[in-house]
């Protein structure tokens, strides 16, 4: 198996400060965990092709990224919204974020990899289709989703958000579209406080109680996403990974452990077995307690180089 793993150091770029929780030491942690472990070495390191205007266009409106090259700051940093900082190389990284997921795609759509993990910041899965959300700028996930079904012509793809944070972003850019699949773990109440409701044809949420264990999203997942994933048929599956629902990360009140996540890596890549080849590409996305963050993420890769 051909696990290319992706990432970019324009992120450093993207300066949030040292109290924000979203900031570079997430991607260094992850990386530093796969050195310590002797994982790397069995990745394939690739690197960054150029990221292409026609993939930013699907997803977002030609108006928001052209706001976002307005307010970008030529020195400091200014707040896009309450909760996300835009610093002098912000924008770049964003970029470079994308960039890095369309080049997985490419590389696993012409059989270079088998499978790709992308680690990646800033985030995107709140980043609707005109608005900045949540630490997020471009949605990379809907971008790679769209390129998938315009350039490559897939008609079946399954997006699998797990974040404790619900993914409405790549919703407001993908519901209704029956080209994809949604299906989207998250606590609930939480933020971003919409999209939870099964409201979508093609949306497939599993809200969780605060407290939850992982074994209450292991139960939820056989049971709501198995069959109709299977049914669906998908020629690929794309996964927003947020790491953020361990019991020791600090933006949320779910109590998984590293082992839900290698299950997680199991259970999507067993179904990438079964309905796509194995074709699967994951994006990081949340997950703020460092140590948790690499060892979840660690063992998620482990389960899906497998």
């Amino acid at each position: 198996m051909k696990l290319g793993y992706y990432s970019h150091t324009e992120h450093l770029t993207h300066e949030t400060g040292d109290m924000h929780p979203e900031h570079p030491m997430r991607v260094i942690a992850i990386e530093h965990q796969l050195e310590r472990s002797g994982l790397m070495k069995d990745l394939m390191i690739r690197e960054v092709n150029e990221l292409h205007h026609q993939d930013l266009a699907r997803a977002h409106t030609e108006g928001y990224l052209e706001q976002l090259i307005k307010i970008s700051p030529e020195n400091g940093t200014i707040y896009a919204d309450e909760d996300t900082p835009m610093a002098v190389g912000t924008l770049n990284a964003a970029y470079q974020a994308a960039a890095t997921v369309t080049t997985a795609l490419d590389e696993l759509m012409t059989g270079k990899v088998d499978r790709a993990f992308c680690s990646v910041r800033p985030p995107g899965h709140h980043a609707t289709r005109k608005q900045t959300m949540g630490f997020c700028f471009l949605n990379n996930i809907a971008i790679t989703a769209l390129k998938a079904a315009e350039q490559y012509g897939l008609e079946r793809v399954v997006v699998i958000d797990f974040d404790v944070h619900q993914a409405n972003g790549t919703i407001d850019i993908l519901e209704g579209d029956e080209r994809f699949l949604i299906c989207s773990s998250f606590q609930h109440p939480a933020y971003p406080y919409t999209h939870w409701q099964n409201i979508y044809p093609n949306v497939i949420n599993i809200p969780l109680d605060s407290g939850s264990a992982g074994k209450t999203m292991r139960a939820a997942a056989e049971k709501y996403w198995l069959d109709a994933i299977q049914k669906f048929s998908p020629q690929l599956i794309l996964v927003s990974a947020g790491f953020d629902a361990h019991q020791q990360d600090p933006m949320a009140d779910l109590n998984w452990l590293d082992e839900d996540y290698h299950w997680l890596g199991n259970f999507i890549s067993d179904l990438s077995r079964t309905c796509c080849d194995g074709k699967m590409l994951t994006t990081l996305e949340g997950g703020y307690n460092l140590d948790a963050l690499a060892n979840s993420a660690h063992r998620y890769m482990e389960a899906i180089l497998k």
